[in-house]
């Protein structure tokens, strides 16, 4: 497969057969490459995209209807990458939503987008770029926290820069030895694969027509990064803070009257509640005068403790929106487990962070 000089900005590098510099791919990556660099795509090409895609990328069209998939097919791009060039720069207008299809990139954030004249990975250490943030693998997606969707798109909040084949370093291909002038032998060789990782970007409008309300249902990472902005005890942090954070959570719903946490048991996460609200209680050893009684029997035989024998609630505090729960234990190793009760108040959604 032949691919483009490479950019020192890491903005230009489209796969193209016509192209003289040859770079060395797995099969099924080269024949992707082919059918996006048609400039033709008809039915024919679109489904074979298709099939590459759910191969290479099964999570990139996962719920979306067939019509979705064709326009996504039609008008997708591939470009390569060598190994620390950048994808994209903090502060970058947002061009495409970006997957992986082989190798790696990794994402670095400063604490607020650099003013000065941009950097390039190969003019010194990656630090330039701020803190690492995470490694985004094969199969996996980024770029959609710049999108909105009024169409009025923030700039890009971190820095892409590629890993390379990261892993992917020999590949196997299909040769044939010639024992004779009329036989020839079949077999399997190992190649030397470029340091490359190669991506399909999907164009900003057709991923805000056919993917962006399907993608912020599913990830919730902008809702995320809102609510961190939003709570007491994050609004003060730095952007690449906040994104780091922002990865790490997971979202949890909880019917009305249910217990969120129960006293003394381990805490293992920090909780923001999202939207709803919750009731904050401390249940407190009853009188010693109560000890022993108000017991009362169940049709099974077994007895359970009445209420003056579990001990008395106490009311702590009624919690709303973007209020942190867990923060004292999180903090104090010694001090997991919970010394309060929290039940939903009506139907709540939260985030945890481990």
């Amino acid at each position: 497969i032949g691919s483009k000089n490479s950019r020192r900005n890491g903005g230009d590098h489209s796969l193209a057969p016509n192209d003289s510099n040859a770079i060395i791919l797995d099969h099924e990556t080269q024949r992707l490459v082919n059918a996006t660099s048609s400039s033709n795509r008809n039915h024919e090409v679109i489904e074979e995209i298709l099939e590459l895609v759910e191969k290479k990328a099964p999570k990139l069209l996962d719920g979306l209807a067939t019509d979705n998939k064709i326009r996504i097919a039609r008008f997708c791009q591939v470009k390569w990458y060598a190994h620390d060039n950048l994808v994209f720069h903090q502060g970058d207008e947002p061009d495409a939503y970006y997957t992986v299809i082989r190798g790696a990139v990794s994402i670095y954030a400063r604490h607020s987008s650099p003013t000065q004249s941009k950097a390039t990975p190969d003019e010194g250490s990656r630090t330039k770029f701020g803190v690492f943030i995470t490694q985004i693998p094969p199969g996996e997606s980024f770029g959609e926290l710049s999108f909105n969707e009024n169409g009025n798109h923030s700039r890009r909040n971190a820095s892409v820069i590629s890993d390379g084949s990261h892993g992917q370093a020999r590949i196997r291909m299909k040769s044939e030895s010639h024992h004779s002038h009329s036989t020839r032998t079949p077999h399997q060789c190992e190649l030397e694969a470029s340091n490359v990782c190669v991506l399909l970007l999907v164009p900003e409008k057709v991923y805000m027509s056919e993917m962006f309300a399907r993608h912020s249902e599913k990830h919730h990472t902008k809702e995320k990064m809102d609510s961190l902005r939003k709570s007491v005890l994050f609004k003060h942090w730095q952007i690449d803070q906040i994104v780091k954070v922002a990865y790490a959570m997971k979202k949890k719903q909880f019917d009305k009257g249910s217990t969120i946490i129960q006293q003394g048991d381990r805490l293992e996460y920090l909780w923001i509640i999202r939207e709803g609200a919750v009731r904050v209680s401390h249940r407190v050893p009853p009188p010693n005068d109560f000890r022993g009684r108000d017991v009362l029997f169940s049709s099974s035989g077994k007895f359970n403790l009445g209420k003056e024998q579990q001990g008395i609630s106490v009311e702590i505090a009624n919690l709303g929106t973007n209020d942190v729960i867990g923060l004292i234990e999180s903090l104090e190793p010694t001090a997991r487990k919970s010394t309060r009760e929290v039940v939903a108040s009506c139907n709540t959604e939260m985030f945890f962070l481990p």
